[in-house]
């Protein structure tokens, strides 16, 4: 009896040291987010084409890779303020990361790198680099769950507990574009201090325990662990969020997601975020989407040239309250060559009584005609104050100000015929934005 319970007392130790978590289930909100990728496509709520067998999820991620990347890379990062437990258990090989994958082919090779992001850069291999891991895909066309061999420990330096990223790859050392869905990533433990605070749907995103918003896309490096630069004034918090622009040609500066907590203007009829812009003044467009995605409403916000947090508020009381706002995107400036980046942190939501629509006060504009072949006539309830045109990527075209009335025509000669958007403001400090077509004919 006494061997046979130092037996059961071993296994528990060995069995309680082994913990793991699921990375990302793509059904729920997760701990994880997804700084940079080089594929074509990367959609997070795919339909799972087969819910039978090993995945019986209804919502997977489906990745396409780039043909010109002959190392395609995901990465994968704690967000807000978890962050990732020791990975001594995977050199032993006590315990083997997994992931659920639907291959197009069969001998397919992925790869899984355990790094350390502050110090692993694209051109200094190995630093950085703690191990790396490979499967290879046995069916075709039908979910199966991979498990994951060590494979090489680059970067000996670092310790097990300097992790706080995954990298992982399809098919390495190859050129070509073909299509993944995965799932289910268990890996290293997640340590998170938020668990079990309730969630608050005033608030989008503050970056630690509120994040209450998934990021679908990204063109360009979204860092969701950054240190505020700045923990005096309106925003003490330590963590914040950073967005860096890709170069060109894919440059529009474009990042959204979705809303875990949709809502209409009877709800909350006010969004704020809180910017940072370290580089003089950025224009950053907030943008609302139905479920569909498409606009409900717009608008641009200027950060100052001096360094330092500031405020922005969009009013969203102009829209009915039978519209749900379920989706988000930031643009930010407009396409440049430049690699501009910007700190946000904050993005959350009021109801204002006072904002609400006020028989008196509320507009009424008719554009017309729409399309238009040089000139747009504007007819206003109030006293129009200000007309901004702007290029569908958010570009500033056109502005004119103290108008001062109820009817103006303004020319249009000067634009290409396409889609704008036009966003006017009345006497009451209003805005109101419309879609405009300029037609050739």
């Amino acid at each position: 009896m006494k061997h046979f319970t130092l037996l059961l007392i071993a296994i528990t130790l060995t069995f309680s040291s082994i913990s793991q978590s699921n990375w990302d289930d793509f059904d729920n909100a997760g701990k994880v987010g997804y700084p940079f990728f080089n594929g074509t496509i990367f959609d997070q709520s795919f339909a799972n084409p087969s819910t039978t067998g090993v995945n019986t999820s209804a919502i997977c991620a489906q990745y396409t890779r780039h043909n010109g990347s002959q190392y395609d890379v995901i990465l994968i990062e704690p967000i807000g303020l978890t962050k990732v437990g020791s990975v001594a258990d995977y050199i032993s090989g006590t315990t083997k990361m997994t992931l659920k994958v639907y291959s197009p082919i069969v001998g397919k090779t992925l790869q899984i790198t355990l790094e350390d992001n502050t110090t692993a850069t694209p051109t200094n291999y190995p630093i950085g680099r703690h191990s790396e891991y490979t499967a290879v895909t046995t069916v075709a066309n039908s979910w199966e769950t991979l498990t994951f061999n060590l494979i090489n420990r680059p970067d000996t330096a670092l310790t097990d507990t300097s992790v706080n990223r995954i990298v992982l790859l399809f098919d390495p050392n190859t050129f070509n574009s073909d299509t993944y869905l995965f799932d289910d990533l268990m890996g290293p433990t997640l340590i998170d201090p938020c668990t079990g605070a309730p969630k608050d749907s005033t608030i989008g995103d503050d970056y630690e325990c509120q994040r209450n918003v998934s990021f679908d896309f990204a063109n360009g490096t979204h860092l969701q662990t950054e240190v505020n630069p700045l923990t005096t004034g309106i925003n003490t918090s330590s963590t914040c969020g950073k967005f860096i622009k890709y170069v060109p040609p894919t440059n529009d500066g474009a990042f959204g997601g979705t809303l875990l907590y949709p809502f209409n203007s009877s709800k909350f009829n006010e969004a704020s975020i809180e910017l940072y812009s370290p580089g003089g003044a950025y224009d950053l467009k907030m943008v609302f989407q139905d479920a569909m995605g498409n606009d409900i409403i717009d608008q641009s916000f200027t950060t100052s040239t001096t360094p330092g947090w500031a405020k922005f508020t969009m009013d969203l009381h102009t829209i009915p309250a039978s519209t749900s706002f379920d989706k988000f995107v930031f643009l930010l400036n407009s396409p440049t060559a430049t690699e501009d980046s910007i700190f946000l942190d904050n993005f959350s939501f009021s109801f204002n009584a006072s904002a609400s629509i006020d028989e008196k006060k509320a507009n009424v504009l008719n554009l017309f005609p729409n399309p238009f072949l040089d000139q747009l006539t504007i007819s206003s309830k109030n006293e129009i104050d200000q007309i901004v045109v702007f290029s569908i990527t958010g570009k500033q075209l056109i502005q004119l100000s103290n108008i001062k009335s109820t009817n103006t025509t303004i020319d249009l000669q000067s634009l290409n015929p396409g889609s704008y958007i036009i966003q006017i403001k009345d006497e009451n400090g209003i805005f109101k934005t419309e879609k405009i077509i300029k037609t050739n004919k």
